[in-house]
This record gives structure tokens, C-alpha cells and sequence, in this order.
């Protein structure tokens, strides 16, 4: 169980560093990015959780052409409290298919206020 574990684990971290993944940003909302089964996004995030609250959240309903392999949150050297992170979400490819996928940037106990930004793109799978 122990290697299964640590498998998948340095698995979805050499996902998470490749450099043949597809980076995706705010910048890039309303568009369409085609995938082969096996290659992955690199949905790229700045979050100020530590500061104002905001934070961002990939919406339920998830398709299951594309999984969710990591998600890491990295913040700058010598950062002072409250300095912004960058957030990484690896979602890969599973299988053929379309879908739409939205990101939105929200405080969590803010009920019924719309989110301060929100990222949606459609991504497409090769068979």
C-alpha cells in the first residue's frame, strides 16, 4: 500500500513540474484548449487567502474526462505575512470527450455574493 501510495504521489508531482503542460490563467478565460488522453493543464492561480480572504476553488461537477492529479500552493521566498500565493491546479486528461471547467475567487463565508472573479474555459480530449 505504502508504494502505491508513494507511486502516485511522485506521479502527480512530476505531473505537476512538467514543463510540457499547458499553463492556463484568468487571462485565459472563455477558451478552448485540446488535450490528448495523458496531457495535463496547469490551471495557474494568485490567491490572497492570507490577506483579504479570497481564495480560489475549482466548481463541482468536475467531468470525468480530466482528473484532478495536484494541486500546490507556492509562495515567494522571504514572502511577509499575507503575501499573495500562486495556487497550481494539474488536471489531466482521462479519456475523449468535452467539457467546461470554472474556477471562481471567493471568500468561503460570504453566502449568496457573486465571486470577485471566476476562470472558465472548455477543454476538448483526443481520442
Amino acid at each position: 500500500m505504502r508504494k502505491l501510495l508513494l507511486v502516485l504521489t511522485v506521479t502527480a508531482l512530476s505531473q505537476a513540474a512538467s514543463a510540457e503542460n499547458l499553463v492556463v490563467t484568468p487571462s485565459d478565460s472563455g477558451k478552448t484548449f485540446t488535450l490528448a488522453i495523458g496531457q495535463c493543464l496547469d490551471v495557474r492561480l494568485l490567491s490572497n487567502a492570507g490577506s483579504t480572504g479570497y481564495q480560489w476553488y475549482l466548481a463541482p461537477g468536475l467531468s470525468d474526462m480530466l482528473s484532478l492529479t495536484a494541486r500546490t500552493e507556492t509562495t515567494p521566498g522571504n514572502a511577509m505575512p499575507g503575501t499573495p500565493v500562486t495556487l497550481d491546479y494539474i488536471l489531466c486528461a482521462a479519456k475523449p470527450g468535452q467539457a467546461a471547467v470554472t474556477f471562481a475567487n471567493y471568500r468561503v463565508w460570504e453566502k449568496n455574493v457573486k465571486p470577485a472573479q471566476t476562470l472558465a474555459f472548455t477543454v476538448k480530449v483526443k481520442p
